[in-house]
Parts: structure tokens; sequence; C-alpha cells
């Protein structure tokens, strides 16, 4: 698990946007979020579950500068009384260390956290990236490295332009070699065991949602007594999610055409989803 669980407290309407894998700030996945931040209204709290970039290091103010456009609609729905909140994916990088203070002014919680909220319908819900629960050992140990405090201390000094070059050729790399890896169900429903088997009681009580990042799979169903959801992404398909104060879970797709209709479930039939997730 990342090292720090933040409380939020209550909210009434959450919005939640995750994996949008912004590469350029021209791209369209970077105008239509900006478009989408404009019109946000009816949200207490907007919660970005990780990735929402393709590549940042925000402990440079090089990322500030070329994401502008994006940090000042971040503040703008701040300054509306919206509680912003960023959660670190496997893209994004130095949100939990020394970030620059014009990143930082930016949200009212950031980093590589696992977010607690009382929603006054939903009840207490979990909202995380996931990557480290859906991958393996072999990975989490190279998560927990890069994403350290000397890693990254040792990184920072590269100009800016460079790590965006070098990470974000990394990744098309690695998007080359496996764009699409495989989710089956059995999977998915075996890490989501180990989750409430062996974390969830730790990290909440009474949990009674939990909201994944990361997998790029559209996912609505229950495990016991907790509701597990997730995507689709915005990358596959842009679209947020809300938890309205009368107890609705909506999905607004911003390109209806794009909608992705099928569900995944928790049921070891051998059924295969795409997960983009380099």
């Amino acid at each position: 698990m990342p090292a720090r669980l933040v409380d939020l407290g209550t909210t009434t309407n959450l919005v939640v946007v995750s994996d949008i894998h912004m590469r350029t700030p021209d791209d369209p996945r970077a105008r239509l979020f900006c478009s989408f931040l404009d019109q946000l209204e009816n949200c207490d709290t907007l919660v970005l579950l990780g990735d929402i970039f393709d590549f940042i290091n925000a402990r440079q103010s090089f990322y500030y500068q070329l994401w502008w456009d994006v940090f000042s609609r971040l503040s703008a729905v701040r300054s509306r009384g919206v509680k912003v909140v960023f959660v670190e994916g496997n893209h994004d990088y130095g949100f939990e260390h020394r970030t620059c203070h014009e990143v930082a002014e930016c949200f009212d919680v950031r980093g590589d956290i696992v977010v607690r909220v009382k929603h006054q319908s939903f009840g207490n819900m979990i909202l995380m990236h996931s990557d480290d629960v859906v991958c393996p050992p072999s990975y989490r140990l190279f998560r927990n490295i890069v994403k350290s405090n000397a890693f990254q201390s040792l990184v920072s000094p590269v100009p800016g332009k460079a790590t965006s070059y070098l990470f974000s050729r990394y990744a098309e790399l690695s998007r080359s070699k496996d764009e699409y890896r495989l989710l089956s169900s059995e999977f998915l429903t075996n890490c989501v065991d180990d989750f409430l088997n062996l974390k969830a009681n730790s990290i909440v009580e009474e949990l009674r949602l939990c909201v994944f990042g990361h997998i790029h799979v559209h996912l609505d169903d229950h495990r016991g007594a907790v509701r597990f959801v997730s995507g689709p992404d915005w990358f596959s398909a842009p679209n947020a999610m809300s938890f309205t104060s009368d107890g609705q879970l909506k999905r607004s797709w911003l390109r209806p055409s794009e909608i992705i209709p099928t569900r995944f479930c928790f049921t070891p039939v051998g059924e295969i989803a795409h997960n983009r997730q380099p």
C-alpha cells in the first residue's frame, strides 16, 4: 500500500476522473479535460484518481509551465469551493515529496495516497489508483523505488525537457511492445479478494464502496458487502463518475459515440478485458 491514507471527511457530491493519460498540452484529451473542468458543477469534491498525465514530475516547475492550462483550471475549480484531490498514478510523479509550490497550490490534497471519504448516501468509500493491488510483487518493488523521495531527488536536477522526453518515450516503447494487456476476471477476482482479506480491514471500518483507477476496464460489481467500481478509463472513452447526494452513480460521457457499455464482473468464467497500462 502507498504510505499515506488520507481521510477527506464527508462528501455529498463526489466526482472522480481517472486515467486520462494526457501526453501533450494540445492533444485532444487535454483540451477535452480543460473543457470539462470549465463546466464542472454540482460537485463538492473532485478526485483525480491517477495517470491524469502520461508523464509528469511535479517537483519541477517546468511541468507547471508546460501544463499551465490544466493547472490554472484546477485552481479555478478549487476557487469555486470544490475540494480538489490528486492521487498519484504510475505515470504521475512528484506529488508526494517536495512538490513545486505552484503545483501544490492547485490541490487541497495530493500525493501517493489512498483516499477515504464518507458519502452521505454510499457510506464509507475508498478511492485508490490500485496499481499496487493488481500488479505483481516485482512491480511493487520497482514502484516503491521510483516513488521514493531518494530516487526522485536524484532525478529532479535533470532538466524538465529531458525527463519529459525520456520518460514519455519509455511509456511509448512499453505500449508498443504490449499495447493491450489481458486481464482475466478470475485474476481480478483474486486480487480483490486479497485486498479485502489482507488490507481493507486495516484501512477502513465498514467499507461499502471502493473506486479503482489504473485497470482501464468498466467494473461495477459486488464482492461480499463491498461494491467495486472502475472506469471505463478516460483514455478509452472520456467520462467522469459522479456519486450524487441522492445515492446515484452517474457516468457522464463526454463523447457519447465512444461509450463502452460492457461491464466487467467478478465471475471466474475466463472473460477478458483490455488493460492499456504499461
